[in-house]
């Protein structure tokens, strides 16, 4: 029987210029406000850089991997998501043209003050099947993006059960990464469906 294993990454709009490709850039100031794209997003009327206005976005992307029975325990296997985000919605460069990656991008905009945003994701302690249960802590990413030399949000492995800052943004600040996600695959389990979710946050205050 095959194993498989889902990550649900739960976008998270709290909304709602200018140089080259950003990765991590500068952005006039204005009223204040943050955007967060986690995979699947929403920009209408043009890129982010060209006058393009954030939209809320429902859609819950899924990573998952299936590990075949003799599989099983051998050693990391990569995830795939349900659907690939190439472009990036701040100038539609092919950022994140990678075999497997989630794109994670926005920004924290203010006219005044000094104050920073925060990103963070907070991942439950299990993965679940039934009454089986896997430690969030057996799946990793890498991050990257082309021609991005040094990630913005820098890799990691989730901490089964916590909230974790990935990253901090100034105030006026467009960023972005692309994420690809591993399964661990060390340990011998039951076969079944082990899912779960978890959410990416961008707050400031």
């Amino acid at each position: 029987m095959i194993q498989r294993i889902a990550c649900l990454a739960a976008p998270l709009l709290l909304l709602v210029p200018v140089s080259s490709h950003a990765y991590l850039v500068s952005i006039t100031s204005g009223t204040k406000s943050i955007f967060l794209q986690v995979g699947t997003g929403t920009m209408t009327g043009g890129t982010f850089q060209s006058g393009g206005t954030p939209g809320n976005n429902a859609t819950v992307n899924t990573v998952s991997v299936n590990v075949p029975a003799a599989s099983v325990g051998t050693g990391p296997r990569g995830m795939t998501p349900d659907v690939i985000v190439v472009n990036s919605p701040w100038d539609n460069y092919a950022f994140c043209p990678y075999p497997a990656p989630v794109y994670v991008g926005g920004f924290y905009r203010a006219s005044s003050g000094t104050g920073s945003a925060t990103l963070a994701v907070t991942s439950p302690a299990n993965l679940v099947s039934g009454a089986n249960t896997l430690s969030f802590n057996t799946i990793s990413w890498v991050s990257a993006g082309a021609s991005d030399a040094t990630p913005t949000i820098p890799s990691g492995t989730f901490a089964a059960g916590t909230t974790q800052t990935l990253l901090t943004i100034a105030r006026n600040y467009w960023f972005e990464s692309c994420l690809t996600f591993t399964y661990a695959n060390a340990a011998v389990l039951p076969a079944g469906t082990y899912t779960q979710q978890v959410v990416y946050s961008l707050t400031a205050p």
